[in-house]
């Protein structure tokens, strides 16, 4: 077996995450043809197949590549804290940092606390992904993710800790005479979010009650915030988000049931912990107000 070029390592990681030689070619600036030829140099070199072609024309990595890919990561990450330290000019700290999240909290937290972050440090980029499905961390889909509720998978690699719980409070448009407020239906989750804690409230509360729900259902907390603001019902929402929105108004729920609270999680690559511009990134969400 002879000596493989770290190089080709990057074509390796590309054809991972995109899982098309096509699209690992543009992620690394290379053509198609390119990232084949470098894999199968890659492969000799190893001694070992790293990919199979599976039947709907996808790379999918073999045992052997899923244990040199860990290692690959590593080297990745590394080099990014070099570069990013071989950058770094007076004490400034650059980069590119990925966050991955809900929409709400993309749009209602993180985009409105941005500037803070840029004075403290004007060379360093955040790139905001709104996505409700979880990405995926080891394939550098997002570098940092912000989770609602304890992550229960993501394996040795992945690094959970805790920001705060965020607490909910029942919203109406500010536009509504309060008078009339109790007259508004219940803006609730459609069934495949049905089992949110403030899904659960709401559908506790109607059933128990004569209120009755809006003739809007919703599939996320972003899309709530905007049938409530232009007067298409009531829904919880956190308190952290609706109590900087001058559109709402919030409502007084007495003899309802308690109020829920969502934990907010921020997960990391165990590979990423070097890397000023991901350290930099933490401290700022950690700082946010997660009440």
């Amino acid at each position: 077996m002879q000596s493989h070029d770290w190089n080709d390592l990057k074509f390796l990681l590309a054809l991972h995450r995109a899982g098309k030689l096509k699209q690992a070619g543009n992620a690394v600036g290379a053509s198609d043809t390119t990232v084949a030829r470098r894999i199968r140099v890659l492969e000799q070199s190893l001694g070992t197949a790293l990919f199979l072609r599976s039947a709907d024309g996808r790379y999918e990595p073999t045992d052997a590549a899923l244990q040199i890919l860990k290692h690959a990561e590593a080297i990745e990450s590394e080099n990014r804290a070099i570069m990013e330290i071989s950058r770094d000019s007076a004490g400034h700290i650059v980069g590119a940092v990925r966050i991955s999240s809900v929409p709400m909290i993309v749009n209602r937290i993180l985009v409105p606390n941005l500037a803070s972050l840029a004075r403290r440090h004007p060379d360093l980029t955040i790139e905001l992904v709104p996505a409700s499905d979880n990405l995926d961390l080891s394939k550098r889909e997002a570098d940092l993710a912000l989770r609602f509720a304890r992550p229960s998978g993501g394996g040795l690699r992945t690094k959970a800790q805790k920001l705060g719980e965020m607490t909910f409070a029942a919203y109406a448009a500010r536009s509504i005479d309060p008078m009339d407020c109790g007259t508004l239906g219940w803006i609730a989750y459609d069934d495949l979010n049905a089992g949110l804690p403030q899904a659960r409230w709401i559908e506790t509360v109607t059933k128990a009650s004569s209120e009755r729900r809006a003739s809007l259902k919703v599939a996320d907390g972003e899309t709530a915030i905007e049938g409530v603001a232009i007067g298409l019902g009531k829904s919880l929402l956190p308190r952290a988000i609706a109590d900087e929105d001058p559109r709402l108004r919030v409502l007084c729920v007495e003899g309802e049931p308690v109020l829920p609270a969502r934990e907010v999680w921020l997960l990391s690559h165990i590979d990423q912990t070097s890397r000023l511009s991901v350290i930099a990134a933490k401290e700022w969400l950690t700082g946010l107000n997660w009440r």
